[in-house]
């Protein structure tokens, strides 16, 4: 079991549509409870009564105005939550629980997540901070990363919805977080019957060699995962434990040669080429943080959020 509970952040966009359906998909995969929290975010109301906004809404900044708009949202906020509980029931066949908070949307969803094993959250991706500050500014893009360096658990950030994936990989370094993250990404590939897939890099070709000692270690930590390989033909198979003739130095090769490549390039930019040429959930390990507001998660960590075209798992 990979988690045991799953918290959603909602907002009624189309990020955290993609963050639904991705918490759906898990939570069906694992057999984990769910649920959400849609926040109200009082900063809003500047936006609205801000001189680009009031005119056209017909409003003047006023204490009754900020009042009457905080109550439009939370109705709002009321009614993305019975959808979603709708769409719950039609995914998981099960009644879940939404929360409707009203505060600063980061520090909501991480009190929200205190209690989960993984917080979903919805991004824009590359590119979101090209936008201008608005209403969603808020709810998406910068508040994935911020959720991303502040929770204390692992943290799904969706880009896209659970049936653009075709694999999961995984990026490991042979760092202890990232053998977290490795066998975290084995059980999400039995789960959901996707291919796995690890990555290691390194900078330099002249450190090709000493990268199969660390991909060696990897496979021998996979003691559940069965290669695919093929036969002399062509057809694939797989390598189970219980076949006597496989012996378990030849699990581990094939392991290497299947599920793990080793490629030579900057780690970051590598690593998300990776994943968007091979449509693949990214899991990787946190490398430590400090206080969120130093927006430190490990340089390569923090520069996957930052830039991802498809959807990643941190793992803690």
């Amino acid at each position: 079991m990979i988690s045991t509970k799953i918290l959603v952040a909602i907002d009624g966009s189309e990020y955290s549509q993609n963050a639904s359906l991705s918490a759906f998909w898990l939570a069906k995969a694992i057999n984990a409870k769910i649920e959400s929290v849609n926040v109200v975010d009082p900063r809003i109301v500047d936006l609205f009564l801000s001189a680009d906004f009031a005119e056209d809404l017909g409003l003047k900044p006023s204490i009754d105005a900020s009042a009457k708009i905080i109550k439009a949202l939370k109705r709002i906020g009321t009614v993305v939550l019975d959808l979603w509980k709708v769409d719950c029931k039609e995914h998981l066949g099960v009644e879940a629980k939404g929360w409707l908070s009203v505060g600063d949307t980061t520090t909501e969803i991480l009190k929200h997540g205190q209690d989960c094993d993984l917080t979903v959250v919805g991004h824009r991706g590359v590119g979101f901070r090209a936008h201008q500050p608005s209403a969603t500014h808020f709810r998406v893009g910068s508040v994935a990363e911020r959720v991303a360096v502040g929770a204390k658990k692992s943290v799904m950030i969706a880009v896209e919805p659970p049936s653009s994936l075709r694999s999961i990989l995984v990026a490991y370094d042979g760092s202890e977080p990232s053998k977290g993250a490795l066998l975290l990404a084995e059980q999400l590939a039995m789960s959901t019957g996707l291919p796995l897939k690890a990555i290691h890099v390194v900078k330099e070709d002249s450190h090709v060699a000493q990268a199969s000692s660390t991909i060696e270690q990897g496979a021998s930590l996979l003691r559940q995962y069965k290669p695919v390989c093929t036969d002399a033909g062509g057809k694939e198979i797989s390598v189970s434990d219980n076949n006597a003739a496989v012996a378990v130095k030849d699990r581990t090769s094939s392991l290497m040669d299947s599920v793990f490549s080793v490629r030579v390039g900057a780690p970051g930019k590598t690593i998300l080429d990776e994943a968007k040429k091979s449509e693949a959930l990214l899991v990787l390990g946190a490398y430590g943080y400090k206080d969120p507001e130093d927006n430190v998660l490990g340089s390569t960590t923090t520069q996957v959020v930052r830039s991802t075209r498809t959807s990643v798992l941190i793992y803690r």
